[in-house]
């Protein structure tokens, strides 16, 4: 009997982990640094989601990165802005169920007035899966690499 009770109690334990559901909203993160490469701390990093404007908002940590986890698939403008650095907007970042992109962002120095918009970079990376990416090189060839993220 007693061996039944302790089988019913791991089993009551464990049903969590066994019932845990995947997650359908999608994550970003990345490394936000200054010209010279050093990482840029408390730098407040918003997703504004352009269907509803609803806005994430999160801050670099000391080492400059940052993480906006939980946010519903859409396409959303990330905004960048640092006091002594000009404001970055990158705009139609589109996120799909489950995605996990990793976008980095260099700020440039400038009075807080001024605000950069990126319209073109280096192609959104998928961090949860392998993926295709293209790019375009400085000849306008567009190369196409399947890249495998551990």
């Amino acid at each position: 009997m007693r061996r039944l009770q302790a089988l019913v109690f791991l089993f009551l334990v464990s049903l969590p982990y066994v019932l845990r559901a995947q997650s359908t909203n999608a994550s970003v993160t990345g490394r936000v640094i200054d010209p010279s490469k050093a990482t840029v701390p408390g730098a407040k990093i918003a997703a504004v989601n352009n269907d509803t404007n609803f806005r994430y908002e999160t801050a670099t940590n000391g080492a400059g990165e940052y993480t906006l986890a939980n946010l519903p698939p859409g396409t959303y403008q990330l905004e960048v802005d640092k006091s002594g650095f000009k404001k970055l907007i990158r705009p139609d970042v589109i996120l799909h169920v489950q995605d996990a992109l990793a976008i980095d962002f260099e700020l440039p120095i400038g009075a807080a007035l001024e605000t950069v918009v990126v319209q073109g970079g280096a192609p959104l990376l998928n961090a949860s899966d392998a993926s295709l990416s293209q790019v375009i090189d400085d000849k306008g060839v567009v190369v196409y690499r399947l890249t495998d993220v551990m």
